[in-house]
């Protein structure tokens, strides 16, 4: 698993363009293409629940349950198959699995760098903040 440079960043917006575009703080920002797993943290009598959804194709009815603006990103990591996990002060929980003809997830930051999980969950690392012997 490979840590991402997001963790202790807040969300400071979600928006539904191509795709789920989070932007967080430090000029970073997350895009998930694929269908992911959505852990919604529990909300009165009502336990934790996972619900798969679409970001190319969000109901309105969905839209409520990406409340995420405000929390921070706990834990962000990813694996060499390509798979995304983050969580976040809030107690939501994205899980992103890689895909085998799109890009499912890429992650951007203004001052470290690009990652993707790329069809058939190639991940793709360029880092410009690491020397170049320690980045991939």
């Amino acid at each position: 698993m490979s840590e991402a440079w997001i963790e202790g960043c807040p969300v400071q917006r979600i928006m539904f363009r191509d795709g789920l575009v989070i932007s967080m703080g430090d000029y970073n920002e997350v895009v998930v293409g694929v269908p992911m797993w959505l852990t919604l943290p529990p909300a009165g009598r009502w336990p934790r629940e996972i619900v798969c959804v679409d970001p190319k194709a969000v109901l309105d009815e969905e839209r409520p349950l990406f409340n995420i603006s405000g929390s921070t990103c706990t834990e962000a990591r990813w694996n060499d198959q390509g798979d995304l996990h983050m969580e976040f002060s809030d107690d939501h929980v994205i899980d992103v699995p890689h895909d085998d003809f799109d890009t499912a997830w890429e992650i951007y930051g203004k001052y470290h760098g690009y990652v993707a999980s790329l069809p058939r969950g190639k991940v793709r690392v360029v880092r410009h903040d690491v020397p170049e012997e320690a980045g991939a």
